[in-house]
């Protein structure tokens, strides 16, 4: 198992790296990546106050974001992602199983694949590497590097290592994928894996909407965690407003699980400024082999962001209760960043 671990992560960064530099190797264009390419450097700070205990937190990171296709003739066969990111912590008293310590420093993958799109224009790509659990409204809005998070918490992992196949027709998009389970590290603890997948509605309508699944175990920190979602997801665009919501119902270790997202998004004509209200829900059984008692909780948070075309990026959020839970806590937390893109 360790060496089937470590020969299909090194394989994966072995042909993200041939791709991405092979393909630009054998390009006359000047740019140093390559003609199909875009690539910029990524960096911001972050500075999270917790309103319960008076603590500030920071978020320091730097990274490189670089898309690359990778043509054969006149013909796109690939399309490669690459995102390696340096992250560093400093008086965090949370943090994720990525970090050893609240003061930790990592390198991080936000996104870091190949989608094979040679074999029929894009209705059946295989995607290697490390991507998005294509789960919910995950799957079409992208909030990596953002204060602005959607319901990747009520699964406890975001990207994964692993394998899929998708696509794009002129009536659904798909996704279905098997993967590690471990998130940032490729690791082999408690053998973890996730199976998971959604099928939706094209995301180019005003109207979409889509069906997910999500079961597998979970690693988190040095245990894993038994999980299992249903979800569905609507969309709908009207001029400058975006409305969404998410539903799912599951277990996690055994114990029932219901989720309820809804956001209402606003923004002005040239997309600069934005702003968003989001309600979130939760309802967890405590012990299923004790009793059927559970308890819910509910949040909501506020927030503006502001892009200009020079790659400044200036957002803030504030988070809060409106439903308290004796087993969950959520503290009020203001965070602020800024975010460069060179």
């Amino acid at each position: 198992m360790k060496l089937i671990t470590f020969t299909f992560k090194t394989a994966s960064i072995i042909s993200l790296l041939y791709l991405c530099f092979g393909a630009s190797a054998n390009t006359t264009n000047d740019d140093f990546f390559g003609a199909n390419s875009r690539w910029s450097l990524d960096l911001s700070t972050r500075a999270i106050h917790n309103l319960e205990n008076n603590n500030t937190a920071f978020v320091h990171v730097v990274g490189l974001d670089l898309h690359n296709v990778l043509s054969v003739g006149q013909r796109d066969v690939a399309t490669i992602t690459f995102q390696p990111y340096i992250v560093k912590l400093n008086n965090h008293k949370t943090y994720s199983s990525v970090f050893d310590h609240g003061n930790d420093t990592e390198l991080t993958w936000r996104i870091a694949n190949v989608n094979y799109t040679g074999f029929s224009q894009g209705q059946f790509n295989v995607r290697l590497g490390h991507f998005e659990i294509p789960f919910g409204l995950e799957y079409h809005v992208d909030t990596n590097g953002t204060l602005r998070q959607l319901t990747t918490s009520d699964r406890g992992i975001k990207a994964d290592w692993g394998l899929s196949v998708n696509g794009i027709t002129p009536i659904v998009e798909y996704e279905v994928a098997l993967t590690r389970g471990s998130g940032n590290s490729f690791k082999n603890t408690g053998d973890p894996y996730i199976f998971s997948g959604r099928i939706g509605t094209p995301t180019h309508k005003n109207l979409i909407g889509g069906f997910s699944w999500f079961t597998g175990d979970v690693l988190h920190g040095k245990e894993v965690v038994e999980r299992k979602k249903l979800g569905v997801d609507v969309s709908y665009y009207y001029y400058q407003w975006q409305f969404m919501m998410e539903s799912s119902v599951g277990e996690t270790a055994g114990n029932d699980t219901a989720n309820v997202f809804i956001e209402a998004l606003w923004k002005t004509n040239n997309e600069e400024i934005s702003s968003y209200l989001q309600f979130g829900y939760q309802r967890n059984e405590i012990n299923h082999q004790v009793s059927d008692e559970s308890h819910s909780t509910g949040y909501w948070k506020a927030g503006i962001q502001w892009v200009s075309h020079q790659g400044y990026d200036i957002s803030a959020q504030y988070k809060n209760k409106f439903k308290e839970s004796s087993i969950i806590d959520i503290d009020p937390v203001l965070g602020v960043q800024l975010r460069y893109r060179m």
